[in-house]
């Protein structure tokens, strides 16, 4: 079941978009994210497949603390970079929720 779906263009050039995937996570400006680990990477067709595993606290609205107790959240994200299109695809999902 897909919730929702994002595209985007981004009007930069492609090499600063490819080099900002990497850079994502850890970074300063991102408290929120606990680890950000790769468990795998490889080159199939010329073509970069990674799968990541990032957890994060779930900040989720005050209103709902009483219902969702957990606190971090643990997400897959795949992606794939294909240099010679010059085309970056990435999926993220939830895979579950921790206390």
């Amino acid at each position: 079941m897909r919730y929702s779906e994002n595209r985007s263009l981004f009007n930069y050039k492609w090499e600063q978009v490819a080099q900002a995937l990497w850079q994502k996570y850890p970074n300063p400006s991102s408290g929120h994210v606990l680890s950000e680990d790769t468990i795998a990477r490889k080159v199939i067709d010329g073509k970069l497949h990674s799968t990541r595993v990032i957890v994060k606290t779930n900040r989720i609205p005050k209103w709902a603390e009483c219902l969702v107790k957990a606190r971090k959240v643990a997400v897959v994200e795949w992606s794939t970079v294909d240099p010679s299109t010059r085309v970056i695809e990435t999926e993220t999902t939830n895979v579950g929720l921790t206390k």
